[in-house]
């Protein structure tokens, strides 16, 4: 065994299973094929529950339910490749598996994702205060403002909402969002006084009343409080809008990047920028997407490799990149390098592979058949292959490079992938320090287990939506803003 390098900081880090309720394999197409591998069972609690209780077992902090709405139809012009794949499609609802799996475990907590761009405030703040009550305060919600046309088309509009926009509109979104959680019921609201005949007290409920540039609501907040109120934010997303939402609104942050010098600039970035607004820049927790094939040797690791490339849907991977990036790559015979010249998307394809190549320090030639075994074998993320020693070490790497304070950790094979994490990886970690033996509340919320501050059950005082408790008369700096641009256009008229 060899020696553990020696952390500079000894951060301890939260591992997060990456999940995605897709039929089959998600970030990894083909995958389902291989031997054991239980991807085609997705559509069964049994893979839901077990999956819950091999988290919990490994002390995971939260298991990431990723979604996507219809699938991807840019390579060849077709969504025929995706479905032979098994890849973005027949992909259930997230928010249906979360019962099953808090009624099997005790903390272990549960990201899913919802984007601002479709989903109605009032309902997704209902669905999302249901989930915490039933789980004892064990949810996040992944904000996206949704990029891909397909959905768009799925959920009833032509085509996508720019980009800088959409953020505005998630914006807006929030300031409702938590109109609804922090701002209609009081702490004590719910009473169930027999003597009085009151189950809920009216002066202790507040109806919201916005109206503002995209969205508006006119309502009681959907529940009574629930045990954090508002669920652990958590948002991707490092562009320049994608970083100020990250700055004012998430608690975690999901951020890309091949090698940690990638990545480094963008979290001191967002950390700076939320210390600007006055929050605590060490408080927001940040995640690498990565995936790892572990083995008790190297050369096991190496073996459970050459089966994974095997397994490996080519043509699937490059569907799941054109889908990605819009691009259709179905024009390049496989096994051809790439000659990207002056077809729409061939500059940014050969950005894209140049920056890739740049990153790990390679100068092979690209084909689609490499790039769509790429894909297929976890996507444009890290993967480390090796014992628990090599693989904790390229975690450390990040840590101490990058200065991340956790990894979404994406499957090759399920559940054997996520088995091997738990197994080999965790112990590894645990021993150099770099993982908590046992959760921090056992029991617990998950932001009070994300932040190891028992009792912070709800937002911390310093984060924006802490604004909107019951009482600040706050309504938000996106109806500020309105009524800022309304004065501007009559002086007369501030409302």
């Amino acid at each position: 065994m060899s020696t553990p390098t020696t952390s500079t900081s000894k951060k301890r880090i939260y591992l997060n299973f990456f999940d995605h309720g897709c039929t089959g394999s998600h970030m990894s197409p083909g995958q389902w094929r291989g031997e054991g591998d239980q991807g085609t069972t997705k559509d069964t609690l049994s893979y839901w529950i077990n999956l819950a209780k091999l988290a919990e077992k490994g002390k995971i902090s939260f298991i990431f339910l990723a979604d996507s709405y219809n699938t991807h139809d840019i390579y060849g012009g077709s969504s025929d490749y995706m479905l032979r794949a098994g890849a973005h499609t027949a992909t259930l609802d997230p928010f249906t598996l979360i019962p099953a799996m808090a009624a099997a475990t005790k903390t272990v907590g549960f990201g899913v994702t919802a984007s601002t761009s479709y989903m109605t405030p009032y309902a997704l703040a209902r669905t999302f205060s249901s989930l915490d009550h039933l789980t004892n305060g064990r949810v996040a919600w992944n904000v996206v403002t949704s990029w891909s046309k397909s959905a768009a088309q799925a959920l009833g509009h032509d085509d996508v909402v720019p980009h800088d926009e959409r953020y505005a509109v998630a914006d807006e979104f929030m300031d409702i969002m938590y109109k609804f959680w922090e701002s209609s019921w009081a702490d004590g609201s719910a009473i169930f006084d027999k003597a009085t005949r009151t189950a809920f007290d009216p002066a202790k409920v507040k109806k919201i009343e916005h109206k503002g540039k995209y969205l508006s609501a006119s309502a009681l907040g959907p529940l009574h409080p629930s045990p954090q109120r508002t669920p652990v934010i958590f948002q991707a997303g490092t562009s320049k809008a994608g970083s100020a939402f990250a700055a004012k609104h998430a608690e975690a942050i999901y951020v890309g990047g091949l090698v940690p010098a990638q990545t480094k600039g963008s979290i001191a970035s967002i950390r700076a920028a939320a210390a600007a607004r006055g929050r605590d820049p060490k408080s927001l927790k940040f995640f690498v997407g990565i995936s790892c094939i572990l083995g008790q040797t190297n050369e096991e690791a190496q073996a459970k490799y050459e089966v994974a490339k095997e397994n490996a849907d080519i043509v699937g991977g490059l569907a799941q990149f054109s889908g990605y990036t819009g691009i259709d790559l179905a024009r390049f015979p496989l096994d051809d390098v790439f000659e990207l010249k002056d077809a729409p998307g061939d500059a940014a394809v050969h950005t894209f592979l140049e920056n890739f190549n740049k990153a790990t320090g390679s100068s092979e030639p690209w084909t689609p058949r490499k790039l769509g075994e790429k894909m297929a074998l976890g996507g444009f993320h890290p993967l480390p292959i090796g014992t628990p020693e090599v693989v904790a070490d390229e975690f450390e790497r990040w840590i101490d490079e990058a200065d991340v304070d956790g990894f979404n950790i994406a499957y090759i094979t399920t559940p054997g992938s996520q088995e091997d994490v738990v197994e080999l990886l965790v112990p590894e970690l645990m021993r150099r320090g770099l993982m908590w033996e046992d959760y921090e509340v056992e029991g617990g919320s998950l932001r009070e287990n994300l932040y190891s501050n028992p009792g912070q059950k709800e937002l911390p005082e310093d984060h924006y939506g802490h604004k909107f408790k019951w009482g600040s008369g706050f309504e938000g700096e996106s109806i500020e803003k309105l009524r800022a641009a309304h004065a501007a256009q009559d002086p007369t008229n501030v409302e």
